[in-house]
């Protein structure tokens, strides 16, 4: 007897033959003797399952099959079912055969390579997009985005189906998951955006230790590089490179468009040079430096710096730890950036509330939005992710030295425009 996995598609079932390379055979022991168990053994036949094709994608793919073959064919009622078999020869008897034929030839719609994305919960109650950009594969695909098969969804009848399976860390309840068994090749994915030496980051992480959920959590995806998953939170688009990189977010994967800026840049090029008699309207700004704040006492102790760094020049504090009102009010709300912000000063003080390494949130990327050359102040490597002589390192600066410098750009119109000058070959989009 010959089993043929086969998987069913919108227009009806259809025979699908899989390939797997030698690494990949032997994760699918277990999955061959569930299938010899299954179908053999009650009627002592042998069982050859036939594949072709490789990749983790098809292994799902087999899973799948398998799990629809054995609610069509009841092994007491073999004798009633037709199983169509593929014509290929074999030499001998085996749990797995290779046969050479591409999964372009099985399946040229590309139908096997999409993979389903399901979100458990809200994004803050409202849709995922709003932290992560379009979550429609038309417009993934539109953007130039290199992997764009995804199908996204929030129902939760699709928890036995789903590749992976989307958890917010806030409001995550352990107790409150996907009901076992659930499919081998599903991915449990865990998004946390808040720092590690967060409060609120170490209160979750009791919460999934006491529950016993690391065993159960496959992938984390957050700010850190180490993440199996990088959530980041704006990104670049270089703007003559039609071809988009599948990490925008690094400047390493802008070679092309960076190579071509930093020679410019070296060579003295200025902003009127990229845009043209408007440069002197652009950064004409009647005040030098901003910064708004809902958080009073952080770890990383920025509000100590910006205290003495008030001692040598005024900076317009916004938020609850500030001064002045923006309304509406709020540092994600794009009506105080554009009315308030942008048109009233030259810089921003992008401080992280906690200095940890590749920590960087949207207070870096709104004034690159904005038209705000960012101040940074955090324990991430800024070289990695911003063109170069578009920030300022508040780190490297003692506070007074820091007033004096931003003091004398904002009043050297050609100087400060200089720090505007990537925007002639990137674009600065959040969220990432």
């Amino acid at each position: 007897m010959t089993i043929v996995l086969f998987t069913i598609y919108n227009m009806g079932p259809s025979l699908t033959t899989i390939k797997f390379d030698p690494g990949t055979r032997n994760v699918l022991k277990s999955l061959v003797e569930e299938i010899q168990q299954q179908f053999a053994n009650s009627q002592g036949q042998q069982v050859d399952v036939i594949t072709s094709g490789k990749s983790d994608d098809v292994v799902r793919q087999a899973a799948v099959a398998f799990d629809k073959t054995k609610a069509m064919i009841n092994p007491a009622d073999q004798n009633k079912a037709k199983v169509k078999t593929n014509s290929v020869a074999h030499s001998k008897p085996s749990p797995i055969k290779a046969i050479a034929q591409s999964p372009e030839e099985v399946e040229e719609d590309g139908t096997e390579t999409w993979k389903t994305i399901l979100f458990w919960s809200t994004w803050f109650g409202s849709d995922w997009s709003g932290r992560f950009g379009t979550t429609n594969a038309t417009e993934l695909r539109l953007e130039g985005c290199p992997s764009w098969q995804c199908r996204f969804t929030y129902n939760r009848n699709l928890s036995n189906t789903a590749d992976s399976i989307i958890f917010n860390a806030n409001g995550f309840k352990p107790n409150k998951t996907p009901n076992p068994p659930r499919p081998w090749y599903q991915r449990w994915v865990w998004v946390n955006v808040e720092s590690q030496l967060s409060p609120i980051t170490k209160s979750r992480m009791t919460g999934i230790n006491n529950h016993h959920m690391n065993h159960l959590l496959n992938w984390t995806m957050t700010h850190h590089s180490g993440s199996d998953v990088v959530a980041f939170y704006g990104k670049f688009l270089s703007l003559k490179d039609t071809t988009r990189p599948l990490r925008p977010n690094l400047m390493s994967h802008h070679e092309k468009t960076l190579k071509n800026y930093m020679k410019d840049l070296k060579g003295g090029r200025t902003l009127e040079d990229v845009m043209g008699p408007s440069w002197s309207t652009f950064v004409k700004r009647p005040k030098i430096v901003a910064w708004m704040s809902s958080h009073c006492r952080t770890q990383s102790r920025r509000e100590a710096y910006v205290m003495e760094l008030q001692k040598y020049m005024s900076v317009g504090t916004y938020g609850r730890c500030g001064t002045q009102k923006c309304r509406p009010a709020g540092p994600l709300n794009d009506l105080c950036w554009r009315h308030v912000l942008s048109t009233n000063y030259s810089f921003y003080l992008s401080m992280e509330n906690s200095m940890c390494e590749d920590y960087i949130t949207e207070k870096l990327y709104n004034p690159l939005q904005h038209n705000l050359v960012p101040v940074v102040y955090g324990g991430a490597d800024y070289t990695k992710y911003l063109p170069p002589h578009s920030y300022i390192n508040a780190l490297d600066y003692h506070p007074r030295d820091l007033a004096a410098l931003l003091t004398r750009l904002h009043n050297d119109p050609v100087e400060y425009g200089r720090y505007h000058l990537w925007r002639g070959y990137f674009t600065a989009s959040h969220p990432g």
